[in-house]
């Protein structure tokens, strides 16, 4: 994690964006007798939203404003979200792009590994959380120093996110009913995010640390991301259109990329 630099205009931005979306959810749920968490997954997915994109496209605060608005007005409009799986797939991103400007220590992989047991109680979140333990393994690859604390991290992550959705019975038991034209779109997403490279970021690593953002790193993070949205929607039993704001971001995030392409040639 990183503390939010409430100096930042933008930072106070989103921060007022999801207390907006929160007391709209609030104000629902009292007045129009909407559902109970309705102010929680507003405001949560707002955020969330802001924050992946963030890691997925760190050099645009605009593009990350914009999903954040199209994520809050989701979840406001009674669309289906899924809070604990996008905060995962937040994580995800978080690790494989490598933006809190230090390496993993083995109290964050053993917390990772936790929220990955922890978020695999439906199978869209056990889809993020084995995500987790990829996530873990990519990181080290990519890093000059692995570690065995961090290969024993992702294999705590991916045998405790299956064994929480073994025993609580949460795999479905016949193939989920596929929305072809959604499940086709996730598909090409995720060829895209895995075939097109992101052009070399200008953000720092942390704002406190002068060092670029890898450009192979914000790929991998991309392709993770879009992988995961794609396997999630095929295993989940869920309403599958909780997908849509994660999916929206890795959209957002390549398209931004592909007009800074044209900009800069």
């Amino acid at each position: 994690m990183r503390p939010l630099d409430l100096a930042s205009p933008w930072n106070r931005s989103i921060l007022l964006l999801s207390v907006a979306a929160g007391a709209a959810g609030a104000y629902l749920t009292l007045f129009q007798d909407r559902d109970l968490l309705l102010a929680v997954e507003a405001g949560s997915t707002t955020f969330l939203a802001w924050a992946l994109c963030r890691e997925l496209d760190p050099d645009r605060q605009t593009t990350a404003l914009a999903v954040a608005a199209f994520g809050g007005t989701w979840a406001l409009l009674g669309m289906d979200t899924a809070v604990l799986p996008f905060a995962a797939l937040l994580v995800v991103a978080r690790i494989t792009v490598e933006t809190t400007g230090r390496r993993p220590l083995p109290s964050d992989l053993g917390a990772v590994a936790l929220v990955a047991t922890l978020v695999s109680i439906t199978p869209l979140g056990w889809v993020m959380g084995f995500g987790l333990a990829v996530a873990i393994y990519v990181d080290q690859r990519m890093a000059d120093d692995p570690t065995r604390a961090a290969l024993l991290a992702a294999l705590a992550a991916a045998v405790g996110s299956s064994v929480v959705t073994s025993l609580g019975g949460a795999f479905p038991q016949t193939l989920p009913t596929l929305r072809p034209f959604l499940t086709a779109s996730l598909g090409l997403l995720a060829v895209i995010a895995v075939l097109r490279e992101p052009v070399d970021p200008v953000s720092f690593v942390d704002s406190r640390n002068k060092r670029f953002i890898r450009r192979d790193r914000v790929h991998a993070g991309r392709a993770l991301a879009g992988l995961l949205v794609f396997f999630g929607s095929i295993v989940s039993v869920e309403p599958v259109l909780a997908v849509v704001p994660m999916a929206l971001v890795v959209a957002t995030s390549l398209a931004s990329t592909e007009v800074e392409r044209l900009r800069r040639v």
